[in-house]
């Protein structure tokens, strides 16, 4: 029996190819992106989780408020984790990671080996005792116990040393140090929030010795016993800071606190790697796109009722029952999206590279087609076929076999309503994804257009080590003689990534005042060479690096939004002496504001100050021209200058761009998803008009004999459903308003929404609608009235 309800479905598939071709081409497009979008869910929420003690695993993370200024860090300083670890019974273990070579990256050095790495890190010797990674060679309890000792991965292994077997053999660290190498690791998981290509030992840093409460710049994990309470723990533990620190916090309301996260949370739930609501939306897209797909076969599966209704008739008058009758049309829509699910495999496979691109991963075929998954998407094939096939054929299965061989069914108005609503519900669905891609877009280009208060086009920045700041003055007039560049400039961190935290206060005031500020060490070229404003005041020179280096004295120039916050005038504020953790010295000059945050945080207090040990970039401004020749000829001159490293460098306009990556990666997804959702939509509209079209055949021939004009035809077919089109829009503009205001609300600085976003989607939508709607409509209008009326 089932297999004769198998063939009989493909039979009826074969005779209405273009209604098969449409459905199964709109359920593979809708399919096909719940794979892909699927995949990536799975590997989003599968961070971490490859740990055996991801659950009990912590992370540390500093909070603190000085003058009502509130910061969170990832970050903890070196005494947390010892003190946890002597006063809380309840730290089994715990582990310090240093990644120092994040911002400016190490240079390491194997015989003729060369490299700038930026996955260099350090840890203490507990590593594997916290972590899971797979050690392949050496010993986990002794590998990171000595200084000097580091680990490889073995894609690190195979660059510096073609080989596995490195144990015992050295690499060469900032052209300093050499270090044994004690172990090889398996390459990390992509899916893992920690990036390690070498692990070095802990010890090996001065910072090692000593317990040092208010130098944060160190990831600090713990491992809980099990049962543990955290939030006991939690509050214990802030205790013992409040008593630690308790010293160095002289206003009224200013803390020192620690947060701790669980591993598994980190990367979806701190706000500091990737983001949840990203797993909404695009878990959202995928279902909306697969419902419209499913709204499709419902749709035409109805519309095609009175067709199949003398066939349920018929069955029914020589006995089948109605159960029989819905096995018959279920068996019909599993063979459809079987069909659909392998052309879904098919598109997912070819589109892979483009998905990869559009989300920044790097997908392998091979996890589309791992056995489990394959499972699961056969499981969930079968659950959308009988979803989707329930309706159609419940509805058709109900026909009354005397009323359908009278021949008076066509007449029904049973399911038009349905239809009617199902459309509204794809084409509404379409246009909130077409006004949020505009709206998108639109901030997007904001974005690109806002005036920052600095240059950033034509910024080169080239990273500086202790050996390059020796010839840094060579470097410099050998690039400014060259005549490729204007200006050559140092600062600690670049504008877009300004992260060093410091205390503020005006010392000797009646009241004095504490306040956070960002501060960035810079040299007297960093202003003019990123065409910052002066607004008050000057800018560095010489000899303010000349007193601070004698005299300990400092220069600062503080931006607009620190003069404000201290309450003083851009005249008063000349000549003021301010105190910034212990760095005494008076403000010289005022700096126009400028965001070195990305545009969703308003610009903050910042402070630039003088000290030239600090400084750790170079900033070089090119002069229009071509910039591959002048990339090459900077290259030739570092290489002469400073032949100890690599040359590598990244433009300024492109860390900008990156702070911007989520944004990027959103415009795409609903660019490619409203472009696909409309699609499917015309998909079933386009069926759906054939449908009618052909129901209305002798209609349209008696019409055309009394003289009706072939426009008047297509008007009469493609109304109706340009009205349901209409509805969509009134329904879809409301919905997507609020949800884009919530979208821009995380944004202190956006573009406005205007109407035409709205306007631009309510008017392609229209023109989408009615061209694939009167396509299929002047077809009809355009038959010979002689042919349909034939038979009559």
């Amino acid at each position: 029996m089932i297999k004769n309800y198998f063939l009989i479905a493909f039979r009826s598939l074969r005779k209405h190819l273009s209604y098969s071709l449409i459905n199964v081409f709109g359920l593979s497009l809708g399919l096909a992106t719940c794979l892909l979008l699927v995949m990536w869910i799975k590997h989003e929420l599968s961070y971490d989780k490859f740990h055996e003690k991801a659950d009990r695993i912590y992370r540390g993370c500093l909070e603190y408020s000085f003058g009502g200024q509130t910061s969170k860090t990832p970050v903890s300083p070196t005494a947390l984790l010892p003190a946890m670890q002597k006063n809380f019974a309840e730290v089994e273990t715990g582990v310090r990671i240093y990644n120092a070579s994040a911002y400016n990256g190490f240079i390491l050095q194997h015989d003729d080996k060369l490299f700038q790495e930026h996955g260099f890190s350090y840890a203490d010797s507990t590593f594997f005792h916290v972590f899971s990674f797979p050690l392949l060679k050496g010993n986990p309890d002794k590998a990171l116990t000595e200084p000097n000792s580091v680990i490889l991965t073995r894609s690190m292994a195979k660059k510096y040393f073609d080989s596995e077997d490195i144990i015992g053999k050295t690499i060469k660290v900032n052209n300093d140090a050499a270090y044994t190498i004690t172990g090889l690791m398996e390459d990390v998981p992509t899916n893992s929030t920690l990036k390690l290509d070498f692990i070095a030992s802990f010890s090996s840093l001065p910072a090692s010795r000593e317990a040092i409460w208010w130098t944060a710049n160190y990831e600090t994990y713990i491992v809980l016993a099990p049962q543990t309470n955290v939030a006991s723990l939690v509050s214990k533990t802030n205790e013992l800071v409040k008593k630690e620190v308790a010293s160095d916090l002289t206003n009224p309301g200013d803390y020192v606190k620690y947060n701790f996260f669980q591993l598994k949370d980190i990367y979806l739930h701190s706000g500091l790697a990737s983001d949840v609501q990203y797993i909404y939306i695009f878990g959202s897209i995928a279902l909306l796109v697969l419902l419209i797909a499913c709204i499709n076969y419902i749709n035409l599966a109805t519309a095609r009722a009175a067709d199949r209704a003398k066939e349920v008739g018929i069955r029914k008058v020589v006995g089948a029952l109605r159960q029989q009758l819905f096995l018959q049309f279920i068996s019909e829509s599993v063979v459809i999206t079987f069909i659909a699910l392998v052309v879904a495999f098919i598109i997912a496979k070819i589109n892979l590279p483009l998905f990869n691109q559009i989300t920044g991963k790097q997908f392998d075929s091979s996890l589309l087609f791992h056995p489990q998954f394959i499972l699961a998407s056969v499981g969930a094939a079968v659950t959308i076929a009988i979803l989707a096939g329930a309706y159609p054929a419940f509805a058709i299965t109900g026909f009354k076999p005397v009323r359908v061989l009278k021949g008076n069914f066509k007449t029904s108005g049973k399911g038009i309503w349905l239809r009617q609503s199902l459309v509204v519900t794809q084409f509404s669905i379409s246009i909130i994804l077409i006004i949020g891609t505009i709206v998108v877009l639109n901030q997007l280009s904001f974005i690109q257009s806002k005036k920052l208060g600095y240059s950033k086009d034509n910024v080169v920045i080239i990273p500086m080590d202790a050996q390059t700041k020796k010839v840094y003055n060579e470097l410099k007039t050998e690039i400014l003689r060259s005549g490729i560049a204007t200006h050559v400039a140092r600062a600690i961190e670049s504008p877009t990534q300004i992260n060093g935290g410091y205390s503020l206060t005006l010392p000797g005031s009646a009241n004095q005042i504490g306040m956070m500020v960002t501060a960035n060490a810079v040299d007297p070229d960093f202003i003019p060479a990123l065409n910052m404003e002066i607004v008050a005041g000057r800018n560095f020179t010489e000899n303010d690096y000349i007193r601070m280096e004698k005299d300990t004295i400092y220069s600062f120039v503080l931006n607009e939004s620190t003069i404000k916050e201290l309450g003083l005038t851009n005249e008063h504020a000349i000549g003021t002496t301010i105190d910034m953790n212990n760095r005494k010295g008076e403000i010289v000059g005022i700096v126009k504001d400028f965001h070195f945050a990305p545009l969703q945080q308003k610009i903050a207090p910042l402070i630039l100050f003088t000290e030239s040990y600090q400084l750790s970039a170079i900033f070089i401004k090119l002069k229009e021209g071509n910039t591959h020749e002048q990339i090459a000829g900077l290259k030739s001159i570092c290489t002469t200058v400073t032949p100890h490293r690599p040359f590598e460098y990244t433009f300024l306009d492109q860390e900008y761009n990156a702070m911007y990556a989520n944004e990027e990666r959103m415009s795409m997804v609903s660019t490619t998803f409203a472009t696909l959702t409309i699609i499917i939509a015309c998909l079933g509209l386009f069926g759906l008009v054939s449908f009618s079209a052909a129901q209305k055949t002798k209609e349209i021939g008696i019409r055309k004999v009394m003289g009706a004009t072939a426009s008047g035809i297509v008007l009469l077919i493609t109304k109706d459903f340009t009205k349901l089109v209409i509805i969509a829009i009134g329904i879809a503009i409301p919905v997507a308003y609020w949800l884009m205001q919530q979208w821009l609300n995380d944004f202190a600085y956006r573009t406005d929404l205007s109407v035409w976003p709205f306007v631009m989607a309510a008017l392609l939508s229209i023109v989408i609608a009615f061209g694939t709607a009167s396509f299929q409509a002047v077809r009809a209008a355009l038959i010979n009235p002689v042919d349909t009326l034939r038979s009559e």
